[in-house]
């Protein structure tokens, strides 16, 4: 009997994928990641391209555009970290999906250093393209450190500084969450609503710090974090683009020299992630294959830190993302 004309998602992406990624644990069959209640897309090789999404019932956010991968394209906020192209190179490409789709435009939020440049990127891939109307004025907005853009009535956004080769930024998402103080909660509806119309404060608003994206640092960040939220969040999004220990090199300082981290440095410092929730670990050199990252963290973190760590290796389960 001849094969099947149509195959499955999954099998069509095992195809995709290079023999050893076969057997390392990528997330689902589209590359999804489920961490506890959010959905987490995490493209990201480092030099590259790298592009996060991330996603529940409440919220749907993206992270840096250095490709502008299917599953970001419903995503109306993207915030970048910094100006590396790997990391910014494919916004007028997102605009351009968005804008083939009918969607209406989203909101680029940049360093404020970056957004005249950005503007002049899109702009001039709006005269080249000349047809894609969505490229003429794109929403590139300034966002610094201090500043708070909503997301929606329950989620806000805030940035902080990270210390990469140029100028870069962080970002932690917050959930705000209103509910009746607990001095109501036995009371009937209508009576509540009286004092409400009296002008009582029947509420308190509880805010929590739910994911933090670091983009490209050094690790000295969570030694002396800017901002203290940064080690308390739910789900943290960090890199590790260095794994390996070379003899004779010292490939922690090859790290920190080129703006980076080294899993080693995350390994010697697990109380410091103590009240994190759930680590996902990105932006891994391009000469670490999937197996290699699995059996690295496997092998050099403590347990209390290998329990709540994932890699983001979706990016290269593919071929066309495999060492040059």
């Amino acid at each position: 009997m001849s094969e099947p004309l149509t195959r499955s998602r999954s099998h069509q992406n095992l195809d995709l994928m290079p023999k050893e990624a076969q057997t390392v644990n990528v997330g689902e069959s589209d590359g999804w990641l489920n961490i506890g209640q959010y959905s987490v897309f995490a493209w990201s090789v480092s030099g590259v391209e790298s592009c996060i999404v991330i996603k529940s019932e409440d919220v749907h956010i993206v992270f840096d555009m250095g490709v502008a991968v299917p599953e970001s394209v419903r995503g109306m906020n993207v915030f970048i970290t910094h100006g590396h192209v790997d990391h910014i190179g494919a916004v007028a490409n997102h605009v351009s999906k968005r804008g083939l789709n009918g969607m209406k435009p989203a909101r680029y939020f940049v360093p404020p250093h970056l957004v005249d440049n950005l503007k002049s990127v899109t702009k001039a891939h709006y005269e080249m393209a000349e047809t894609v109307e969505a490229l003429e004025n794109v929403k590139v907005l300034p966002f610094a450190e201090g500043d708070c853009v909503r997301l929606n009535s329950r989620f806000f956004v805030k940035t902080f500084p990270t210390v990469h080769r140029i100028c870069s930024q962080g970002y932690i998402v917050y959930k705000e969450e209103k509910r009746l103080k607990e001095e109501y909660r036995g009371m009937e509806g209508f009576e509540v609503a009286a004092l409400h119309r009296e002008g009582r404060e029947i509420h308190e608003v509880s805010i929590t710090p739910e994911i933090a994206y670091t983009g490209d640092t050094v690790f000295d960040i969570f030694l002396n974090p800017p901002n203290p939220d940064l080690l308390k969040v739910k789900l943290l999004i960090t890199e590790a683009t260095f794994l390996d220990d070379e003899i004779g090199k010292n490939m922690v300082q090859k790290a920190r020299d080129r703006g980076h981290t080294h899993l080693c440095e995350i390994a010697q410092n697990a109380e410091l992630f103590e009240d994190v929730e759930h680590i996902v670990l990105v932006h891994f050199s391009n000469k670490y294959p999937p197996k290699y990252i699995s059996d690295c963290i496997r092998d050099k973190l403590p347990l209390s830190l290998r329990n709540k760590v994932t890699p983001g290796t979706v990016a290269k389960a593919t071929k066309a993302t495999c060492q040059l």
